[in-house]
């Protein structure tokens, strides 16, 4: 079971919502992340007690939007390069991003960066739903801030794709900047795929306009 660890509670306590669960808490470095289980078979990884992930378990039961979208960002640079290879993804979160990218056959390497050690440490709650993420030969977490993880490897991805929580979480702006998105550019080859998951549910518009103005003084052909 991967439901071993001694920081994952098995007499989960209430949440306050009837039903509801906290299954998994812990302070990381960075920030106190817990798996939060409602009573409708949703599990959602929270960073600072706001939800960044959330997958249906109960196969039973339709996807959430946000399980969708967590999968879009791995099938659309495939549909762009079917061809692609390696695949470098910012930000673990639940795992289904590398999870759903593992399962085209055609991918040889899944480098995962994730900041806070906790998260990878509580993803594994969800189980078999993003069991590729811990058990596939070609997947790999790598515990390190982004930028310090590229500059470092100096690695060429055909796929780049940046999930980080809200800019306003401890250590995430930075992944935002003009900056950011012109050293991103090094480690793509010409014809390479940079996707950027923007929350707009809980951005206004001059946040929004804001990142794409960086985004595109950095990548003038975007979508």
């Amino acid at each position: 079971s991967l439901l071993t660890s001694s920081i994952f509670r098995t007499g989960s306590t209430d949440s306050g919502s009837e039903g509801s669960k906290v299954i998994f808490y812990q302070d990381g470095k960075t920030a106190s992340i817990s798996l939060f289980q409602s009573r409708n078979g949703v599990l959602s990884l929270q960073t600072n007690g706001k939800t960044d992930a959330s997958i249906q378990l109960d196969l039973r039961k339709s996807y959430v939007r946000d399980q969708l979208t967590q999968y879009l960002a791995a099938a659309l640079p495939l549909a762009y390069l079917p061809e692609s290879k390696q695949v470098a993804i910012i930000g673990l979160g639940s795992g289904l991003t590398s999870h759903a990218m593992l399962a085209h056959e055609g991918i040889v390497k899944v480098d995962t960066i994730e900041i806070e050690s906790v998260v990878a440490s509580a993803s594994r709650g969800y189980g078999e739903a993003v069991e590729r993420v811990y058990s596939d030969s070609r997947s790999e977490i790598h515990i390190d801030d982004a930028k310090t993880f590229f500059s470092l490897h100096q690695k060429v991805y055909d796929i780049i794709i940046a999930e980080p929580s809200n800019p306003w979480v401890s250590g995430v702006a930075n992944l935002f900047t003009i900056e950011f998105y012109e050293t991103i550019k090094r480690y793509l080859p010409q014809d390479g795929v940079f996707v950027q998951w923007v929350q707009l549910y809980e951005f206004n518009d001059e946040l929004v306009i804001s990142i794409l103005k960086a985004l595109s003084e950095a990548f003038p052909d975007y979508v």
